[in-house]
């Protein structure tokens, strides 16, 4: 089907100016490790007034990375929203965590600070936060809550580039931030993501268990020799590292892998963290054109930019209202796609009622507020740099009439 309205596969249109920083960077020496990555993450941190930042190949290895040099491991207990991309969780899974889903506000879908609190036990050790779909979470309960009990906290950012809390960036507030940089997100670097921290121990883990090095404390070797042979004094090959002088304390040590940004990536970002304010302000001018359209028809709800929060529209969300319309959600967005042209893709379906959160005793009941809204009122209009004043119009209308059409037929 050809829509009027497509949900795009990329978050704004790439120009002449990414082409050639793409282009220059072929001409590198390298493509792997080299300027353009140091220079994003320069950049980077710069923007977020972040102590660290490394640049990663995606937001899911910058979240790995997280849960790895935060030592979470089996049995520890991990609170999370259950509105995320199920990603999110995926790296605390593979680790034998325990995940606590704390239930959302019905407003922002974001995690509800005061839903956080009951759900601590003695064996949790970590809050991880989303900020959903632009929109930041309420940090200052949180990192009270944490400070509180001696939590860390990971915000997951990949929403959110360029957004703010009460005038902070989002993403160095909490212990860790982590950042997507997909092509559907607000800037892209194709794929690409970044790890931020203002600890520096997490940060020197971070750098080498994301470059395929190993981490662990190590001692001094009374005899620094293998076997009968010294470290030669003039050549030094760098697969050596310290294996002639020293050895892992108890042998203890961290395997890390390679999650590493290439060179191309890091250049066509730069070229869109140079942009990311007018894209962010696209973003906002048109959720708010939707906003003041949309407020006029009943049945339909839209979000309430927090007081706290710059939000800048990675999703689009309004509120169906079932009960005022009369007719469910399903045949509000058969509505839109098939008789309007817009193409309808909801986020997210509460990923403790997916097959493998139910495989965990996980069940429906369990967020009554995420379940309720997923399943009866939220979804996502299109939305992305490149929209055309006359698509926001016609999702106005296309939402106006859909409401009265199926009025109507009650």
């Amino acid at each position: 089907m050809t829509y009027m309205v497509p949900y795009s596969g990329i978050s704004n249109r790439l120009g002449a100016e990414e082409i050639k920083a793409v282009t220059d960077v072929l001409s590198q020496d390298t493509l792997a490790m080299g300027p353009a990555g140091a220079e994003f993450e320069r950049r980077f941190a710069e923007l977020l007034d972040a102590r660290h930042v490394q640049a990663t190949s995606s937001c899911t290895t910058a979240l790995f990375l997280a849960a790895q040099v935060l030592g979470l491991g089996p049995g520890d207990e991990v609170i999370t929203t259950p509105q995320t991309f199920w990603v999110t969780t995926w790296p605390l899974q593979a680790r034998g965590c325990v995940i606590k889903f704390a239930d959302i506000d019905p407003d922002s879908l974001n995690l509800d600070p005061a839903a956080i609190e009951p759900l601590i036990t003695e064996r949790t050790r970590s809050i991880w936060v989303v900020h959903y779909g632009g929109q930041a979470v309420d940090m200052d309960p949180v990192m009270a809550i944490a400070r509180r009990h001696g939590l860390s906290v990971v915000e997951d950012c990949a929403h959110v580039a360029g957004g703010t809390y009460k005038g902070r960036p989002l993403g160095a507030i909490g212990d860790i931030g982590c950042f997507s940089f997909h092509s559907l997100k607000n800037m892209t670097t194709g794929e690409g993501g970044a790890f931020v921290t203002g600890n520096d121990r997490y940060a020197e883990m971070a750098r080498a268990l994301g470059t395929i090095h190993v981490w662990g404390e190590m001692s001094e070797r009374g005899d620094p020799r293998i076997g009968p042979y010294r470290q030669p004094a003039y050549y030094r090959d760098a697969h050596v590292r310290r294996s002639y002088t020293h050895d892992y304390v108890d042998g203890r040590y961290l395997v890390g892998n390679n999650y590493r940004m290439s060179e191309l990536s890091a250049a066509l970002g730069i070229v869109q963290l140079g942009k990311l304010d007018r894209l962010n302000g696209r973003r906002r001018d048109i959720a708010h054109r939707l906003d003041a359209g949309l407020r006029r028809v009943p049945g339909i709800g839209v979000q309430n930019e927090k007081p706290y929060a710059r939000h800048v529209h990675h999703l689009y969300t309004l509120f169906y209202d079932p009960e005022t319309v009369g007719a469910p959600k399903d045949e509000f967005i058969r509505h839109l796609q098939e008789r309007e042209g817009i193409e309808i893709v909801i986020r997210y379906f509460p990923i403790h009622l997916l097959p493998e959160f139910r495989a965990l005793g996980h069940r429906y009941g369990e967020c009554p507020v995420a379940e309720k809204t997923y399943f009866e009122r939220q979804i996502q209009l299109p939305i992305y740099d490149h929209l055309t004043d006359d698509q926001v119009e016609h999702m106005i209308g296309a939402v106006s009439r859909g409401v009265a059409r199926l009025a109507a037929n009650r």
